[in-house]
């Protein structure tokens, strides 16, 4: 009875990681008293308007040069060149991660130990990361759109590799400009 307890109990952590992992989660909102089609350039928000970086591992010299090329694919294949000198909007990102909780309870409602006795709880943990990427009226600072995506970083390296920024960044500039309704 304790093995097949066990196996029950390895099987939905496995579940739960298959389900969690690899699933990202995106979203985005943008000012909609702003026409977003009439911005036609971009730039970087200068460094030091961007708020501190303060986290090496999230905040590097490799993450900063892969999210800022996977943006710039993005913009190019839209049709949105680079001009540092006069934008119509800036871009800016963020990264997130934090630490989360899930609770599941076991997959049977009773089990035999040696009473009958309720299901057990259990709580995994595991960190969420978020990358989200703010465009900003060049001439007032304004926020005018925002796109994020979230995904489960399970047991997993901070240090993203370039095809999964790239996908990130893919699946948020994706909707943008949004279809005016």
């Amino acid at each position: 009875m304790k093995t097949k307890l066990m196996i029950v109990v390895a099987a939905s952590f496995l579940l739960f990681e298959i389900n969690c992992s690899n699933q990202i989660s995106v979203r985005s909102d943008y000012d909609r008293d702003v026409n977003l089609v009439i911005y036609k350039t971009y730039a970087w928000l200068p460094e030091k308007e961007i708020e501190s970086k303060n986290n090496p591992l999230l905040y590097n010299e490799l993450t900063d040069k892969r999210i800022r090329k996977a943006v710039e694919l993005q913009f190019q294949a839209k049709g949105i060149p680079f001009d540092e000198e006069n934008p119509d909007f800036r871009v800016h990102y963020h990264i997130i991660v934090e630490n989360r909780s899930s609770v599941s309870p076991a997959p049977y409602g009773y089990y035999y130990s040696p009473y009958w006795t309720r299901s057990q709880m259990y709580v995994y943990q595991y960190q969420e990361g978020t990358l989200i990427i703010d465009l900003m009226d060049a001439k007032n600072n304004n926020l005018i759109w925002r796109g994020w995506a979230t995904e489960v970083l399970n047991n997993r390296n901070l240090q993203l590799t370039e095809k999964e920024i790239a996908e990130a960044v893919y699946e948020i500039l994706k909707e943008f400009p949004p279809k005016r309704r």
